[in-house]
């Protein structure tokens, strides 16, 4: 086999970034923005990506690693349609993508679930500390519901639904690449806990809270539950301390509107918060005020596939 092809999608929290870090559930979502890595023979290890290259060197490891493999001849080259920097999974996609490449290029393995495993060690040496999370959701697509009680013991549970035809379209804008990366934020968010640790539980089950009903109003279709929830959910993150106030006039233009929006991921301290997901009604309301901000807008669709062999298909021609 000359050549493999394998893509992964993007993912957006709707709900329990930060709070999944301390034993709290999450819920995530694939996205219709896909990553591709592609692997192919060489004379000598070659990487040709817009991404942080350390990242995919150390997805090369792993695998190498675990089957004990030394100095493959490959060439990877990774295209995407996901916004880096942004919360949006980037780095999990590459991971994903790139070790479930490698597996099948290097050993004829197709298996979602080692997939995931040696992309969450990918994961550790990017953000020091992640949930396994985003490399869930990027691995096995739809929605998952996470929970991490202990190192050795996860949920990651793929939710048995679509999101309900009677909701509109979810949006994206963008605010900017975040000056802060997520482990900083997991940092301040650490600090926080330590310093004012009863509001710090608080502000935690308030978001599990919140993440429930997220889940329920999805599948249900429920608006008004939605808008409640996601509003809810932002004023834990803006407690916790990872919402820029920058981008609050933002935020708040949305609400007064009638609808409601979040800040993805780590966010950000004093400037951009990368993506922000907005829901509302009225999808003319929501491009008029990320108008008004000078902010790009686009929608999106949840629930979509998870790590794909593409090989043979599109993106192997």
């Amino acid at each position: 086999m000359n050549k493999v092809v394998v893509s992964a999608p993007g993912k957006i929290h709707l709900m329990g970034e930060h709070a999944v870090v301390y034993g709290k559930p999450a819920l995530i979502a694939a996205i219709n923005k896909r990553l591709v890595a592609t692997v192919s023979a060489s004379e000598k290890f070659e990487i040709e990506s817009p991404e942080e290259k350390k990242l995919i060197e150390k997805a090369v490891e792993v695998v190498c690693n675990r089957f004990k493999i030394t100095d493959p001849k490959i060439h990877i080259k990774i295209t995407s349609t996901i916004p880096t920097g942004r919360h949006a999974g980037s780095s999990a996609a590459v991971s994903v993508a790139t070790v479930g490449a490698l597996l099948y290029f290097l050993k004829k393995i197709w298996n979602p679930n080692l997939i995931n495993e040696l992309a969450y060690e990918v994961e550790k040496f990017q953000h020091g500390t992640p949930s396994g999370g985003d490399n869930s959701a990027c691995t096995f697509g739809g929605f998952i519901w996470f929970r991490k009680e202990l190192e050795f013991l996860k949920t990651i549970w793929q939710l048995p639904f679509q999101p309900s035809k009677k909701l509109a379209p979810f949006h994206l804008i963008d605010t900017g690449r975040p000056n802060e990366n997520t482990g900083e934020m997991v940092a301040l968010v650490r600090t926080f806990f330590n310093e004012y640790k009863d509001k710090g539980r608080m502000l935690l089950d308030q978001n599990e809270q919140a993440t429930k009903d997220v889940t329920i109003a999805i599948k249900e279709g429920n608006e008004e539950l939605l808008t409640d929830a996601i509003r809810r959910g932002e004023k834990t993150l803006e407690g916790l301390g990872v919402v820029s106030t920058k981008v609050l006039p933002l935020l708040e233009d949305i609400e007064k509107s009638g609808g409601a929006a979040k800040i993805l991921g780590g966010g950000g301290k004093n400037g951009p918060v990368g993506l922000v997901l907005a829901y509302h009604r009225d999808s003319t309301k929501l491009k008029k005020i990320a108008s008004k901000h000078d902010k790009m807008i686009y929608n999106i669709i949840l629930g979509e596939e998870g790590v794909r062999l593409e090989t043979g298909k599109k993106y192997g021609n």
